[in-house]
């Protein structure tokens, strides 16, 4: 039985979240794939793309421990992607700050045919278009 998305926001978050969870499958593979680099550093970069973080926050939103997140803004620095400074206020922290490199890798995985699932090919340019500008706007609310 095909079941009925609420308009509640408990309802769509639920839907969206299975949305995505129930359709990830190999998404992952894919886009590490076309950046020829594991998919946590794309998960980084994008956290990255709205505004520079401090590594202890970025830890924090992709759920990793210091040591995994360091190995994580080291790679990432090595490529070229990111860059990491000192915090103008406290010694101890890096902020760490993409760059027009690692901004051009988050365009070329959202602009590459293969990478979303097949359920997107349903939607038309202009519906497409209309989704962006929602998801933009709860994008926004959430930072």
């Amino acid at each position: 039985m095909h079941e009925t998305t609420s308009s509640t926001p408990a309802g769509l978050w639920m839907t969206m979240n299975a949305l995505v969870r129930d359709n990830s499958g190999g998404t992952y593979e894919r886009v590490g794939a076309r950046i020829n680099m594991p998919f946590s550093r794309f998960r980084a970069l994008r956290r990255l793309e709205a505004k520079s973080r401090t590594q202890r926050e970025l830890a924090s939103m992709m759920g990793v421990d210091a040591p995994a997140m360091t190995g994580i803004v080291t790679d990432l620095a090595e490529r070229g992607l990111i860059v990491r400074e000192v915090h103008p206020t406290d010694a101890r922290s890096k902020i760490v700050t993409i760059t027009e490199a690692g901004r051009q890798i988050l365009n070329d995985v959202r602009t590459s045919p293969g990478i979303a699932p097949s359920m997107f090919d349903v939607l038309s340019t202009e519906q497409r278009h209309q989704l962006a500008t929602l998801l933009d706007l709860l994008r926004q609310e959430s930072e």
